[in-house]
């Protein structure tokens, strides 16, 4: 498998489970999808979400999504030290200008900067002023 390109954020991965979902992020993800990867905070925003959800057909087909994401689908890279500490070098930088980071916007940002990723967002400006961190907005042209 070649190393990945792109960090894909929970907009991405859940724009993908729309049945008319947002034709370019479509588009870019079938284009990409081999390049891609996702972040285990992702996937626990993803998980914690769908926890929240009453039982019926939403709920049903978002947790058939998850098992075959995670069977087969982009992998799944963790929050590890390396990341960790970029993450406390750069948040306290960072807020000093911008709004602070949820603990999982810091994680996804600290991963794709670490693994020097693309971090494939509906939200850039969440992410402005990270040094070092590239960003792509697959919902615009």
């Amino acid at each position: 498998m070649p190393r990945p390109r792109y960090l894909l954020d929970l907009a991405v991965l859940a724009e993908l489970t729309r049945p008319s979902g947002n034709r370019l992020v479509l588009t870019r993800f079938r284009r990409h999808q081999h390049d891609c990867a996702t972040a285990a905070s992702v996937v626990y925003a993803l998980l914690r979400g769908i926890e929240s959800l009453p039982d019926g057909p939403r709920r049903s087909q978002l947790e058939a999504f998850v098992q075959e994401l995670l069977r087969s689908g982009p992998p799944v890279l963790p929050f590890d030290l390396e990341a960790a500490r970029w993450l406390a070098r750069t948040a306290p930088r960072r807020e000093r200008q911008y709004r602070a980071w949820t603990a999982v916007e810091g994680q996804l940002a600290a991963t794709a900067a670490v693994h020097e990723l693309r971090l494939v967002t509906r939200s850039p400006g969440t992410y402005a002023g990270a040094e070092g961190l590239a960003l792509e907005d697959w919902f615009r042209p």
